[in-house]
């Protein structure tokens, strides 16, 4: 007997208005457990709150795309509205005509003539939908429309909640491969897009590429899941366009390839798929070359901007492998991962449970994690920037994901009312942090501990409590 036959048991049910108050009740409990409510959810929140926090105030409205996100945008302006792939508008429309907007320089210049952006194109192609809708409303209704105007930040942030959306769908058929128990999908996908960045750098900072990676690799780990029984060339193409696309957004994201294998349940299956399926099918063929397609756009850019096909825009910039800052990349008060990120600490208590179930995913998945941290940790500039937490990591969330609901499945359900609480509280940590971060109190770079005790739980604890 469940918990709602119990009621209905102690309740004088034989009353018209019990009788329906069940029924709704029974509906209403069926509504939320549904993965798709709260899908919906966490995307009417993040509207509400971009609503209020965002365009509701005269002096972030026009602040959606800031900092590196300017080098992202510049290829839709120069495409789509100037026909000027030298940017020439930074000078003009975006410095004197836009002064609420924080003005930044992207452009690099090989010589006078020659002028480029290091930033790629991949995260403009993921939002021009949005923004052509919005400079034909522009144009349609007189409008300004040089692309520095509320409507177009209004198109980046409704993007950036699409891609959510999607990131979530294809969530759930990676989820529904490992098992994963329907009430911890849900609690794992709101728990950490609310308590974690994820959520910051989809309604707040919308212009970064990050939201964006994280759909497309969700999206293209389902159809690998659905393809690899059987991968024929129409397949491997669009896995190849989804693969080409992933660079396009942030070329180190290719690094997603090497997680495939955990896809597997044993290292002898892995092995016959990449014999048969990858080294003796003419389908690989059609698979590079879709890759090398989508990435030839950005080769063609180079050579419209500077007359050569490939340039290293990040000159001054790249990785030490000598030097690597694992520790502080995963633990400093700077930008930790599992300090601005720790749900995903009981991500590693799934690893017990997993290993359970398959020791070769289990140690391949330590194995390749290791490698991608250690990578990540020896940028030259390990912290990325100024950053609300380890931003370069919100794209590989799914990885993390999956232990984490290998954990919460392997558990009795009678712990749901431990687990739920504790997932509030992550949520209600992320969210105060994100209003902590976008009021300046989380300070974008140079945190120190005193700081961060001094901010904990605020507004919600006085400020200095802790």
């Amino acid at each position: 007997m469940n918990s709602l036959s119990k009621l209905y048991f102690v309740l004088p049910i034989n009353t018209p208005y019990f009788v329906h108050y069940g029924i709704k009740m029974k509906t209403f409990l069926k509504i939320c457990s549904s993965y798709k409510f709260w899908v919906g959810f966490c995307f009417i929140y993040s509207v509400v709150f971009a609503f209020f926090f965002r365009f509701s105030n005269p002096e972030k409205r026009h602040n959606v795309v800031i900092s590196d996100a300017k080098g992202y945008y510049a290829y839709f302006s120069g495409f789509f509205i100037y026909d000027d792939l030298n940017f020439n508008f930074n000078q003009t429309v975006e410095l004197k005509d836009h002064p609420e907007t924080q003005y930044t320089d992207y452009r690099y210049k090989l010589d006078k003539d020659r002028v480029y952006t290091k930033y790629y194109i991949g995260t403009a192609i993921a939002y021009t939908p949005m923004l052509l809708s919005a400079h034909a409303i522009s144009v349609g209704l007189g409008w300004p429309s040089d692309g520095y105007t509320l409507w177009y930040h209004y198109a980046v942030v409704l993007a950036s909640l699409i891609y959510l959306t999607l990131a979530m769908i294809f969530m759930r058929s990676v989820f529904e491969y490992f098992d994963i128990k329907s009430w911890v999908k849900n609690l794992i996908i709101v728990g950490v897009y609310l308590g974690t960045n994820w959520f910051f750098y989809t309604t707040w900072e919308s212009g970064l590429s990050h939201s964006y990676s994280a759909a497309v690799i969700a999206c293209f780990l389902a159809l690998f899941i659905k393809y690899k029984q059987n991968l024929t060339p129409r397949r491997m193409a669009n896995l190849g366009a989804l693969l080409g696309f992933i660079i396009l957004l942030r070329p180190t994201n290719l690094f997603v390839v090497a997680f495939l294998p955990i896809f597997f349940p044993s290292r002898a299956e892995f092995t016959v798929f990449f014999r048969n399926s990858i080294l003796r099918n003419k389908a690989t063929i059609a698979g590079l070359l879709t890759v090398f397609s989508v990435v030839f756009i950005q080769l063609i850019c180079y050579k419209v901007q500077i007359d050569q096909w490939y340039i290293y825009a990040y000159e001054g910039e790249g990785f030490n492998f000598l030097k690597p800052n694992i520790q502080k990349f995963l633990f400093s008060i700077r930008k930790g991962y599992f300090i601005y990120t720790p749900i995903m600490i009981f991500s590693l208590f799934g690893l017990y449970r997993w290993y359970k179930k398959s020791k070769f995913q289990v140690s391949y998945w330590l194995l390749i994690m290791f490698a991608h941290i250690y990578i990540l940790s020896c940028w030259h500039m390990w912290w990325y920037g100024g950053t609300f937490g380890t931003r370069v990591m919100v794209e590989y969330y799914i990885f993390w994901m999956i232990p984490l609901g290998v954990f919460f499945s392997s558990i009795s359900r009678k712990y749901v009312y431990l687990s739920t609480p504790l997932f509030l509280f992550f949520i209600l940590n992320g969210q105060l942090q994100t209003y902590s971060y976008i009021h300046g109190m989380l300070l974008w770079d140079n945190m120190t501990w005193k700081l961060f005790k001094d901010v904990f739980l605020f507004p919600m604890v006085p400020y200095g409590t802790f």
